[in-house]
């Protein structure tokens, strides 16, 4: 821009000069660089506010159109500017190509060179390594024929009588130098074995044995001072020294010969098993819940439990073979220490009843197995881990030999059926006794029959078990009444008429020592010998519940009913078939419930389960008919009996003997009490479908007996009264019974009984009106013929009319 003196100026001012400097500043605003334009475009005779104020745009024009121009300069510039720069990058970046090239050529030759030097280093070290390996094999052969000349070295020794060498190599104390001192001295008594055959390889052999054993005796001693003081490392070292040496069999036995365990249950087992009073009752008692385990023998199961958790983190610890040292510790636990005191405790329970082996043998076998089981999630040797399927199998197989001398060839089953027999009979003792009595010795005399039978019953239970292991429990399941001095004997056996009775009670317990036999079984038997077992278990519970039980009560009464003679007759024996119901149905209950689905596995077995129960329960309720039957014969013959005695006058008497007071006749006031007797004992000896069947064979059986008495009586008009109060009062007594069927049968007779009582002007309408209109004329004319003004009044064509 041109500057110059202010009077030589243009009349439109000029732009102000800017460059580039002002653009690239941080401070440049564009609105600010348009108003300093604007500014110098306006007039100073403006700015002063002189002349026209009429807008004149020309300043601005010449202003703008400088900027553009000085715009377009500097753009022309800047175009310039941008073209050297572009060819000066253009110019770099070939530069920089040739520079990547020229450096990647030296990289590629750099790498090349270290391929090259690697390959070198590799084919050196494989030389290098073979290298090694002959020098390893050189080694190892100078160190063979280092050993071979220390053997050949010792051998001469030994030959001389000498073993000092080996001598100072065991004293060294070093554990290397006696596992040495172990080989050399394996290795020299092969070498005399196969050399055998002159004197001086003989004299050889002995000293070198000789040596051996006290090198052996020396090893074992350092482990057991190691032990004592429970030194590890060296108990190891000892360990692995006899291992290589002998196999380490006498280690192991001297492992276990000094502990402690072993040594305390030696002294315990030598001992004898002492059960207190109170453990050797209820373990023969079956009414009472089984004690549990003896003390003693489940002490020392926890104590095993506890040691062998120790000592096998030991033996893991010590042993290189713990698995086959702790396999032979179980071995010698079980069948050592846990045999003896087993077999010393069943032995002993054994003197004192089946039941208390029995018991006793259960819970020891639970224990035990609660035990193996323990031991096999603490893992011993792979603790925390489960035990290992070699060791498991080792557990398994001690418990399994621990308890076959008990369980196989079907002893425990015989020893089952031993106790429940014998149970089974001292609670029956009185019962057997009193029968027998009545039975076989009714021809005797009263004493000689007492006499008899109290010789009998005291034969019978001395043949028994129940004799060899008489106790307090056994005393009470008798009855038997213990003396001061604490002796019971069985010819103490009194005998009442309660004894002969059936009773509830005996049959619970029974199924009560069954049901625990039963479960005893399952927990101590193979699943394969199940059926078995509860198949004979019900032949045990038919043989005593039904043969020796049930049977003999209800042939007892059956023979009772029998017996009954022409007088009244004794119903204490329909009693017996109220028990009967109940305990029968108490047994096959449990025999359907209990017994039988446990024979599934075996279709033979159940299929003869079922027909013997079945059988069984066929037979017992036969009989059980047979006895009401035939009491429903004596009781309708005695009521026979009792209207045979009615007078023939009773319902026709004279008018002098006609008593307002009198209600009922004699004989039927006798026939009812009779009755009511029945009804009392049927109540308290029956219920439900079998009291409603007995009253209802008594009723129909009693209806026909009155109806064919009444056609043996004449009846005047007072008779007919009295005869209409016994026919009211034998309705009354029956209605009473409650059974449905009666009252209407009983509906006939009292209408007929009204038949005597109506006068001949009403008795046709009488013959049509009610039960009488379903009955026939000639049915009716019996009894009507019997009324003393049957031809008087015409009633025989009254008859003959209907």
């Amino acid at each position: 821009m041109v500057t110059g003196p202010e009077s030589a100026r243009s009349i439109f001012p000029k732009a102000n000069s800017f460059s580039l400097e002002e653009f690239s500043s941080k401070d440049f605003i564009v609105k600010d660089f348009i108003e300093g334009l604007t500014d110098s475009s306006i007039p100073a005779s403006r700015r002063s506010g002189l002349g026209n104020n009429a807008f004149d745009p020309k300043p601005y024009i010449r202003t703008f159109e400088a900027a553009l121009d000085r715009l377009k300069e500097l753009d022309e510039t800047l175009s310039e500017k941008e073209s050297e720069l572009k060819e000066g990058v253009r110019r770099a970046e070939i530069e920089h190509t040739r520079t990547l090239d020229r450096l990647g050529e030296k990289f590629n030759s750099t790498l090349a060179e270290f391929h090259r030097l690697d390959s070198s280093i590799t084919d050196g070290g494989g030389v290098a390594v073979r290298i090694g390996g002959q020098l390893e094999q050189l080694d190892k052969q100078r160190q063979r024929a280092e050993d071979a000349r220390f053997l050949i070295q010792c051998f001469t020794e030994f030959n001389r009588g000498e073993t000092g060498r080996l001598e100072r190599l065991r004293k060294t104390g070093r554990i290397e130098d006696s596992i040495r001192c172990a080989v050399v001295s394996r290795q020299l008594s092969l070498i005399v074995n196969r050399s055998e055959g002159n004197g001086s390889t003989s004299k050889t052999k002995a000293l070198i044995e000789s040596f051996s054993e006290s090198l052996e005796q020396d090893l074992l001693k350092q482990f057991d001072d190691a032990y004592r003081r429970f030194k590890i490392d060296s108990m190891k070292g000892c360990a692995k020294v006899l291992h290589d040496f002998n196999g380490g069999a006498s280690v192991v036995s001297n492992f276990l010969n000094q502990m402690d365990f072993f040594i305390a249950t030696g002294k315990i087992n030598a001992g004898d098993v002492t059960l207190e009073h109170s453990i050797e009752e209820k373990l023969s008692d079956p009414d009472e819940s089984p004690p549990g385990l003896e003390p003693s023998l489940l002490s020392l199961i926890n104590e095993i439990r506890d040691v062998l958790k120790v000592e096998s983190k030991t033996i893991k610890e010590v042993f290189p073979y713990p698995e086959q040292v702790l396999g032979t510790f179980l071995q010698r636990v079980f069948q050592q220490s846990l045999q003896q005191r087993l077999e010393m405790v069943l032995d002993k329970t054994a003197t004192l009843s089946p039941l208390a082996f029995l018991r006793t043998l259960q819970a020891a076998r639970t224990a035990v197995i609660n035990l193996a089981d323990d031991l096999k999630s603490h893992g011993l040797t792979e603790y925390p881990g489960p035990l290992s399927s070699s060791t498991t199998m080792v557990v398994d197989q001690n418990v399994e030999e621990l308890f076959v001398p008990y369980l196989q060839d079907r002893g425990y089953m015989e020893k089952e059926k031993e106790s429940l027999e014998q149970l089974c009979s001292g609670l029956l003792l009185k019962f057997s006794i009193f029968h027998d009595q009545r039975k076989k010795n009714q021809n005797l005399g009263v004493f000689d029959r007492l006499k008899k039978s109290r010789e009998r019953a005291i034969e019978k239970v001395l043949e028994s078990d129940l004799a060899k292991s008489q106790n307090g429990a056994l005393s009470r399941i008798i009855g038997l009444d213990r003396k001061p001095s604490g002796d019971a004997h069985l010819s103490d056996v009194v005998v009442t008429e309660i004894d002969g009775q059936l009773n509830v009670d005996f049959a619970k317990r029974i199924l009560k020592w069954l049901a625990e036999a039963v479960g005893r079984s399952i927990e101590l038997s193979s699943a394969a010998d199940t059926p078995k077992d509860v198949s004979a278990l019900l032949n045990v519970l038919i043989e005593h519940m039904r043969t020796m039980y049930l049977d003999v009560a209800l042939d007892a009464a059956l023979d009772v009913a029998e017996q009954q003679t022409k007088t009244e007759p004794d119903l204490s024996h329909v009693l017996e078939i109220k028990p009967a119901t109940k305990i029968m149905h108490l047994m096959f209950s449990f025999i359907n419930t209990a017994l039988i689905p446990l024979s599934q596995t075996s279709l033979t077995t159940r299929r003869e389960m079922v027909k013997l129960s079945t059988t069984t329960l066929v037979t017992l309720e036969q009989k059980i008919n047979n006895i009401i039957q035939k009491t429903v014969n004596v009781v309708v013959a005695y009521i026979a009996s009792l209207l045979a005695k009615q007078k023939k006058q009773d319902y026709r008497p004279k008018d002098d003997e006609v008593s307002l007071t009198t209600l009922q006749t004699p004989t039927c006031l006798s026939v009812c009490a009779f009755l009511q007797k029945v009804h009392a004992v049927a109540t308290e000896a029956l219920d439900g479908a079998n009291l409603d069947g007995f009253l209802e064979e008594i009723g129909a059986g009693f209806r026909g007996l009155l109806l064919e008495h009444l056609k043996k009586f004449q009846v005047n008009q007072a008779g007919a009264i009295m005869l209409s109060k016994d026919i009211t009062k034998y309705r009354e007594i029956v209605d009473r019974w409650g059974v449905a069927n009666l009252k209407d049968s009983f509906e006939l007779l009292h209408e007929i009984g009204n038949l005597f009582v109506v006068g001949p002007a009403a008795l046709k309408d009488r013959m049509r009106d009610g039960v009488l209109a379903r009955v026939k004329p000639n049915v009716l004319k019996p009894y009507l013929m019997k009324r003393d003004d049957y031809s008087s009044v015409g009633i025989e064509k009254i008859l003959m009319s209907e």
